[in-house]
């Protein structure tokens, strides 16, 4: 028998449960795309001052007047994540401007579809260095201004660092790599920090759509509704629907929560 689809529900609204991060500091790496941006709102308006790092100085820049224009409390650091130096600026930034960090969403990805045996070394370096040493890096940076806060660390990992998919090789690697590397973090940072994974799904935001712009013909139309068919939802995921799940995962709601690697995917991961 052919499932039913039940309507789409309403738009998560993050503040049902208010001010679920009040009075912490929190910094958000990829702040600028699509799950991040939602995040840095999300985030200050549970009540947090966020630093939110990202490559993207302009769009940043908007992203700064955007929120505080909204009395929310924001500040644009540019950041790549795969530089240690710019990962230890970011930190001294969180040490002048904070003192010290509650919540850690390490957000920031690259994307990388390619038969295995075509994808050059450079290819290979760049989606681990963002996706895998970017979260290294931040952690070892920020986790010494975050003892003794009862903090939280949440690292984006994929439902492909989950399951394996073809010609995501590269991909799959680097976030395969996030989930054992929040594992083995929980054990050794708690119980003063906690650190857990997120594995979403396909989500609507530009990163899927802009693998399946690259694809020729009707290739990208046929990947994408592909993806909404492997979810028991029927459609792509949205960015507050994730970001619902890290806030949970950054407050102290989730006390008793760490080590954990937890689908955000609409059971792709359970077939």
């Amino acid at each position: 028998m052919a499932r039913e689809y039940m309507p789409e529900p309403p738009p998560v609204d993050s503040r049902a449960v208010s001010a679920r991060l009040e009075a912490k500091t929190a910094v958000v790496t990829g702040a600028c795309g699509g799950l991040g941006a939602v995040a840095c709102r999300v985030f200050c308006e549970e009540g947090a001052a966020v630093l939110g790092a990202d490559v993207d100085e302009a769009a940043g820049a908007e992203l700064q007047i955007e929120l505080r224009g909204a009395g929310l409390d924001f500040e644009f650091v540019r950041c790549d994540v795969s530089s240690s130096a710019d990962v230890a600026a970011l930190a001294e930034r969180v040490r002048e401007r904070f003192g010290g960090l509650d919540v850690l969403y390490n957000n920031a990805g690259v994307i990388l579809a390619k038969p295995l045996v075509e994808i050059t070394d450079a290819e290979w370096d760049h989606v681990q260095a963002v996706n895998g040493r970017g979260v290294f890096l931040t952690m070892r940076e920020l986790v010494p201004l975050m003892a003794g806060r009862r903090a939280s660390i949440v690292n984006t990992a994929s439902g492909l660092g989950l399951v394996g998919a073809p010609y995501m090789s590269a991909y799959c690697a680097s976030k395969g790599a996030v989930v054992l590397l929040s594992k083995a973090a929980a054990l050794e940072l708690g119980p003063d920090i906690r650190v857990n994974a997120l594995c979403p799904g396909v989500i609507d935001t530009p990163m899927p759509h802009a693998l399946a712009a690259g694809l020729p013909g009707d290739a990208g139309r046929a990947l994408l509704e592909g993806f909404e068919r492997e979810h028991v939802a029927g459609r792509l995921g949205r960015p507050e629907e994730v970001v619902a799940a890290a806030l949970f995962l950054a407050s102290d709601e989730a006390s008793f929560v760490t080590g954990v690697a937890l689908p955000v995917d609409s059971g792709v991961t359970a077939r």
